[in-house]
C-alpha cells in the first residue's frame, strides 16, 4: 500500500480536541435555571426530576412512534434464574438501531446540558432502552448502575442515567425507587434501605447518578402500563454498555444527525483517544464505506 508521509504529518498537526456535545446549544433563561437546579439536586441527593421535559406534542409523537417497540417487550420468570425474583420485564435494548423516534430527545439541549453538568464535557450515550413494566411485574432489587466498573469508591460520577416517562409514574404502577444520598456511600448496597418513589407525570425526566441505589418498583395495578425511555450516559473514556458500532446498521448511522452520531460514540476523547490513524473517527467512518 502507498503511504504518504506528508499526509501523516498534516494529520498530526491538525489534531484538536473535539468540541463538547453541547457546542452551539443555547438555553433560555428558564431552561438554564431548570438545568442548574437539576445538576445541584443530582450532586446533593443523587437524582432530580424535571417536570414537563417533553411538551404535550413531543410526548404524543414519541408515544406513537414507539408503539412497535413496546410491542416487542416481554416478561420472564426471574425465579428460574437472574438477579431478581418474580415476573420481570425484558426491556428492548439497542433502541437507536430499531427506531428514530427518540433521536431528537437524545440530543435535546436541556438533557445534554444536565448530563454535562453531572459528568463533565466528555461523555457519550452508553445504551438506549425502551421499558414497559406491565401489571403484575415484580419490583427489582436495589442496585447501582455503575457497579460494572471495578474501581474503588468514593469516585467521581461515571454514569448519568435518565428515564423519560411516557406514562404517569406512581407508586402503584412501579415508579422507580430511590435512596437519596446513597450515591455518596462507599458501603455495599443495603437491600432494606429506606426509599422514595420517583412519582412524576408523563413527559417528565428523571436523571440520577449511576452510583445511586435504586430499583424499578413493582406494578401492582391491573390496567396500567409504565412506559419509559432509558438513556444511559457514561464518561467517554469508559466502555459503553451497548456495542453500538456493531449493533447499529451503517445505513442507520448515515441518516443520523451529526450530534447524535458523535453522542453514540463517534467522538474523540481529548486529542487522540478514539481516533483512527490520527483522523476524527466520524470523518474516517464516512470516508471509508
Amino acid at each position: 500500500m502507498e503511504f504518504d508521509k506528508d499526509e501523516y504529518v498534516k494529520r498530526v498537526e491538525s489534531l484538536r480536541p473535539s468540541p463538547p456535545l453541547t457546542h452551539d446549544l443555547e438555553l433560555s433563561s428558564t431552561d438554564q435555571a431548570r438545568v442548574d437546579n437539576a445538576i445541584a439536586s443530582v450532586r446533593a441527593e443523587g437524582f432530580a426530576i424535571i417536570p414537563g421535559f417533553l411538551g404535550e406534542g413531543r410526548l404524543e409523537d414519541v408515544q406513537k412512534g414507539l408503539e412497535p417497540i413496546f410491542e416487542m417487550t416481554t416478561e420472564r420468570d426471574a425465579d428460574k434464574g437472574g438477579r431478581y425474583s418474580g415476573i420481570q420485564t425484558v426491556h428492548v435494548h439497542n433502541l437507536f438501531a430499531k427506531t428514530d423516534a427518540v433521536d431528537n430527545i437524545a440530543t435535546d439541549p436541556v438533557l445534554l446540558h444536565v448530563i454535562e453538568g453531572v459528568l463533565g464535557k466528555q461523555f457519550q450515550l452508553s445504551v438506549g432502552t425502551a421499558m414497559c413494566p406491565d401489571p403484575g411485574c415484580a419490583p427489582q432489587g436495589l442496585h447501582q448502575d455503575d457497579g460494572h466498573y471495578p474501581l474503588p469508591r468514593p469516585r467521581p460520577p461515571f454514569i448519568a442515567n435518565t428515564l423519560i416517562a411516557l406514562d404517569d409514574f406512581t407508586e402503584a404502577n412501579g415508579a422507580t425507587r430511590l435512596v437519596p444520598g446513597s450515591h455518596l456511600s462507599t458501603d455495599p448496597v443495603d437491600p432494606e434501605a429506606r426509599v422514595v418513589f420517583a412519582e412524576m407525570t408523563a413527559g417528565s425526566l428523571l436523571v440520577f447518578d449511576g452510583a445511586l441505589w435504586h430499583a424499578g418498583g413493582g406494578n401492582r395495578t391491573t390496567d396500567q402500563r409504565r412506559r419509559s425511555i432509558n438513556l444511559n450516559f457514561n464518561l467517554s473514556w469508559l466502555r459503553q454498555q451497548e456495542n453500538q458500532y456493531v449493533g447499529i446498521p451503517r445505513a442507520r448511522w448515515l441518516e443520523m444527525p451529526e450530534r447524535l452520531q458523535r453522542l453514540l460514540g463517534f467522538q474523540k476523547v481529548n486529542f487522540l483517544y478514539g481516533s483512527v490513524d490520527y483522523t476524527d473517527p466520524l470523518e474516517y467512518f464516512l470516508e471509508n464505506p
